[in-house]
């Protein structure tokens, strides 16, 4: 049998457990790849409990090597890095020694795959085939947030600084590349329009949703509406807080609504949330599709984020029927009206709920457009196809 060819994919953050967009996305990248070639993993850790995490018998990796960078460390990177251009977030994930090891495994590959730009200055220069796994424009969502409100104090000035950082970082890496893969034209765009040799050279493969994880059954019999996400990122909780500040009460003046908020959450943020009246906050799960049948909507109301949205995916495998912003349909294709309802004002968004509530065949009628669209566009394996395609030719 003729030995398979072998990819290296660098994570700056350890894949497991798949939980968050960023390791869903890497994960079925790394689980598609691995039905045709060799695939293994070097990953940075931020402690000792990921670097002892015991790995799952999903047969996707062929190995695996975890190097542990402390927070400490990152931190002082990030200090060194201020006076200078490059991105914090690129200098947070630097390790020389990290470095030193790649380059010692990258010899044997024959395609390194580095996840975000994080993870790009330890292939740049590497003498192989490569592939940027960029996911999303990083530049554009800085850019959202130096124009919100919460662009203040430290915080705003670190994103002032960065934006720019970022943006001139996004294009001048991904000259350093064979190919660079983003998750929607809407980010390749923002990034690359104007420069045809980038735009040549890139791939959108948008993101895909696990149906058998995520079964169809229309219930909106809840009195509650569901908010699915990792909380851990800025996006989200600022989506959350928005929501439960500005949406939520204007929903309880009709109808005894709850806001249940479903992911991962630090503890401060969780109380945050539970500040105001209405809201549910369950953490993690091993389940979310229990917690999140029976919801009236999937709310989706980002003014932060890039790429593509998986909770909109989700709530549309689940039949749930989604009431988005116009930033969180960026990158789908789905219809507004038919497969999801839009809104961006608060008062918009409180009237399209209470719409779907007091309208179950509207409701239903929307439930089973959006499934039909993720069935017929939005399985991972057809998603990453391009890319599948694209690295049968480069190393062939």
């Amino acid at each position: 049998m003729k030995n398979k060819k072998k990819i290296l994919v660098i994570t700056p953050r350890f894949p497991y457990p798949v939980v968050g967009g960023d390791r869903l996305r890497i994960f079925q990248i790394c689980k598609e790849l691995s039905k045709d070639y060799t695939v293994n993993l070097i990953s940075l850790c931020e402690s000792q409990s990921e670097m002892e995490y015991t790995l799952p018998n999903d047969g996707v990796f062929n190995e695996v090597h975890r190097f542990i960078l402390p927070k400490w460390k990152s931190y002082l990177n990030c200090l060194i890095a201020l006076p200078g251009r490059k991105p914090l977030q690129v200098a947070y994930y630097y390790s020389r020694k990290f470095r030193q090891l790649v380059e010692e495994l990258a010899s044997s590959h024959d395609i390194v795959i580095p996840h975000l730009i994080r993870t790009a200055e330890y292939a740049k220069d590497l003498n192989v085939k490569k592939v940027l796994e960029m996911t999303d424009a990083i530049s554009m969502n800085y850019f959202r947030v130096s124009e919100t409100k919460n662009n203040a104090g430290l915080k705003g000035i670190i994103y002032n600084v960065e934006k720019y950082r970022l943006n001139r970082y996004e294009k001048s890496i991904a000259e350093a590349f064979d190919c660079n893969v983003l998750v929607s034209n809407y980010d390749r765009d923002f990034l690359f329009k104007g420069c045809d040799e980038l735009i040549s050279k890139s791939l959108v493969c948008s993101n895909g949703v696990d149906l058998g994880k995520y079964p169809y059954q229309f219930d909106v019999s809840g009195d509650f509406v569901v908010f699915i996400g990792n909380m851990f990122s800025a996006q989200n909780m600022d989506a959350a807080l928005w929501f439960a500040s500005d949406v939520l009460p204007l929903l309880r003046k009709s109808e005894d609504i709850k806001f249940k908020v479903i992911g991962r959450i630090k503890p401060e943020d969780e109380r945050k949330l539970l500040k105001f009246e209405g809201v549910l906050v369950t953490g993690a799960v091993n389940d979310v599709t229990t917690h999140a049948r029976g919801a009236v909507a999937g709310v989706c109301p980002v003014r932060l984020a890039a790429g593509v949205q998986n909770k909109i995916l989700e709530y549309m495998a689940l039949g749930v029927p989604t009431v988005t912003s116009k930033i969180g349909l960026e990158g789908l294709g789905a219809r507004p009206e038919m497969d999801v309802l839009v809104a961006d004002m608060p008062e918009d968004i409180a009237d399209a709920i209470l719409h779907l509530k007091q309208s179950p065949d509207l409701s239903e009628k929307i439930a089973l457009n959006a499934n039909q669209y993720v069935k017929d566009q939005h399985s991972w394996s057809g998603k990453l196809e391009p890319l599948c395609s694209r690295i049968r030719n480069m190393i062939k």
